[in-house]
């Protein structure tokens, strides 16, 4: 049936009016995941400009050998311990090269003892990364911690022997405070062993103590200044599971530490059966023999007294 003019027309404004509320909802969807995309896509710039994680992580790789040797705090590089200084060094070229190369195979070694020749001129790399390119230290040979570091004229490096090295901490940077041209970079030493001498499984997770390393920023990278003890203390808990001092020998025993831990009584209970059993050779009769001669020997004795009397 053909419609009048007037229902053509009220059902033109209604598929007109459905058109515009269809159009109405596309576009306040596509507001919505504007609004959206923006807001995320802000919320991701502000989180990178504030997420320092990457460079944490880099300056525990510049600080890994040298603080896991624990040197005390100094106020310039000529109060550090050179020593420890230039066995950083060696270690963090050793470590860098297996973290790029993947392995130490392409190093010549020495033909008589076997030993990995490390080029001078990757110490010296390392060093210039960590506190900068005015402070030299001249290659020799030299002894730490048992360990005998040959340095050799004729290859210039230093015959590297086939014994690891793993220091007692390893670091967690815990905070980065930078004013102007100084960082202040707070590192947390997270024990490698367990030094509370109780036999345990696992491994410490949370630092023991801290400590700030300054750089300073002469041009446009940060080089190692100065040491500092930390405002920033750990819990006592894990404070009394740190190193006593920086002596202190990698020497843990679990046998012996069980041992330590063996239940008191138990060691008691032993030592009194122990202090009870007669002596090696004696059977019971024979100690309760002698032990009758005695008595009838102290009773002989005293009926003669009397008799005397």
């Amino acid at each position: 049936m053909p419609l009048n003019p007037v229902d053509r027309e009220a059902h033109a404004r209604r598929q007109r009016r459905r058109r515009r509320q269809l159009l109405g909802a596309v576009i306040c969807v596509l507001v919505l995941v504007g609004v959206g995309t923006t807001l995320f896509g802000g919320y991701r710039v502000v989180a990178a400009l504030f997420d320092d994680s990457d460079l944490r992580a880099e300056y525990e790789d510049r600080l890994r050998t040298l603080m896991m040797y624990d040197p005390l705090p100094f106020a310039s590089l000529d109060q550090l311990d050179q020593t420890q200084l230039r066995q950083a060094c060696i270690w963090g070229a050793i470590y860098s090269a297996q973290r790029t190369q993947g392995s130490l195979a392409s190093y010549e070694r020495d033909p008589d003892t076997e030993a990995l020749i490390l080029p001078a001129l990757e110490v010296d790399a390392f060093l210039t990364q960590l506190v900068g390119p005015d402070y030299s230290l001249p290659h020799e040979s030299f002894e730490s911690d048992g360990m005998v570091y040959e340095y050799s004229e004729e290859y210039k490096g230093y015959l590297i022997p086939a014994t690891g090295e793993q220091g007692l901490y390893t670091p967690k940077v815990v905070k980065l405070q930078r004013n102007g041209r100084t960082m202040r970079v707070t590192v947390g030493y997270v024990p490698l062993f367990n030094m509370s001498g109780e036999f345990t499984m696992s491994l410490p997770t949370e630092p023991t103590k801290y400590m700030d390393y300054i750089f300073e920023k002469p041009d446009k990278t940060f080089y190692l200044t100065a040491l500092e003890a930390s405002e920033m203390k750990p819990p006592e808990s894990s404070s009394q599971a740190a190193v006593p001092d920086q002596d202190y020998q990698i020497d843990y025993d679990p046998n012996e530490a069980l041992r330590e831990n063996l239940d008191e009584e138990l060691l008691d209970a032993v030592d009194n059966a122990a202090s009870s059993t007669p002596a090696d050779g004696e059977t019971p009769e024979a100690a309760g023999s002698e032990a009758a001669v005695e008595d009838g020997g102290e009773a002989n004795s005293e009926n003669n007294a009397e008799s005397g009397e």
